[in-house]
């Protein structure tokens, strides 16, 4: 188990916190995407109008960036939860230092204490 100081309480709230953020997003992919997974979606979305490709392309590139900001929200929902649940969970990714548990409340998905994740964003 990783040093992190995050109570029984803690560990639960922000389980709480990942399970109404992966709901939200499942939700959002659904209405996006009609049900329908990726390639599937992107499929739909040129023979939507084949005739006019040119028209729609810029449309079609803000829905496909949309459904690949989802995927990708969803997949690090997924990882907290594994990391939540496997006791690897609030410690930085890059040095080790515990994340503070106001910064995983509102973050939940972080991987980095914020000194860490500032010098990535510079870089």
């Amino acid at each position: 188990m990783s040093d992190t100081a995050l109570t029984a309480g803690q560990r639960a709230q922000i389980e709480a916190l990942l399970l109404q953020q992966q709901d939200a997003v499942e939700r959002a992919m659904r209405a996006q995407q009609g049900g329908a997974g990726r390639v599937e979606f992107a499929s739909q979305l040129l023979s939507d109008d084949p005739d006019a490709p040119r028209e729609h392309e810029g449309e079609r590139e803000l829905q496909l960036e949309r459904a690949d900001h989802l995927a990708d929200a969803q997949r690090q929902i997924g990882d907290a939860l594994l990391r939540l649940r496997a006791d690897d969970y609030g410690a930085c990714s890059d040095c080790g230092a515990t994340i503070p548990f106001d910064r995983l409340r509102a973050q939940p998905v972080a991987t980095r204490c914020v000194n860490c994740q500032q010098r990535a964003e510079a870089a």
